[in-house]
């Protein structure tokens, strides 16, 4: 949970979900398992309790090496200079009137290829609502072994916290011509997810 300005109704909670594999993982039958990994989790009861202090976020990793299995932690986000900035990815309030989820291609935090000449992406964020930015990357090592790796970010804005609050359908989508995705998703009223 992150604190937002006092005009903001609700708090800020945030799910990165990132898939690492190697060069040799790249083709298939390693492509179709990462197709079917999703983009966002349910919280268990623990997990949406330590959501609850503040900087921390939901963080789900899966590797090649474990099958693509999903290990589930509560991390503490540390941010020098925006504690909602996440490197490519951060959430703005401008004017304190309204939540903006913006990507900005970053060398340290995408890698390669060199997106730098693409304009940022943004996506208000609305109370009771979902975005979700995927982005993809990779990164060389100094012996030339590549990673790559597919991130997403999830966030939602409200007062009402639930288990299933990561998960909808969009209903609304733009798309970088270099396959970087940014989704919208509306939460519908205060239910639940399913």
């Amino acid at each position: 949970m992150y604190t937002t300005p006092k005009p903001i109704l609700g708090a800020l909670y945030a799910q990165k979900v990132t898939i690492y594999w190697s060069k040799a993982g790249r083709g298939m039958p390693d492509a179709g398992r990462r197709a079917h990994c999703p983009p966002a989790f349910v919280l268990s009861a623990g997990e949406l309790t330590q959501l609850a202090r503040t900087n921390t976020y939901s963080s789900i990793v899966m590797w090649e090496r474990s099958a693509y299995a999903p290990e589930q932690t509560v991390e503490t986000h540390f941010s020098f200079y925006d504690p909602h900035d996440w490197g490519a990815v951060a959430v703005k309030f401008p004017h304190n009137e309204g939540a903006v989820v913006r990507y900005t291609y970053s060398r340290f935090n995408v890698g390669a290829p060199d997106r730098s000449h693409r304009p940022p992406l943004s996506c208000p964020l609305g109370l009771d609502e979902v975005v979700r930015v995927t982005y993809n990357g990779r990164a060389s090592w100094p012996l030339g072994a590549w990673r790559y790796e597919h991130t997403t970010f999830n966030f939602v804005l409200t007062a009402r916290p639930t288990l299933e609050m990561f998960l909808a359908e969009p209903v609304r989508q733009m798309t970088d011509p270099g396959g970087l995705v940014v989704i919208c998703v509306r939460r519908p009223g205060h239910t639940q997810l399913r």
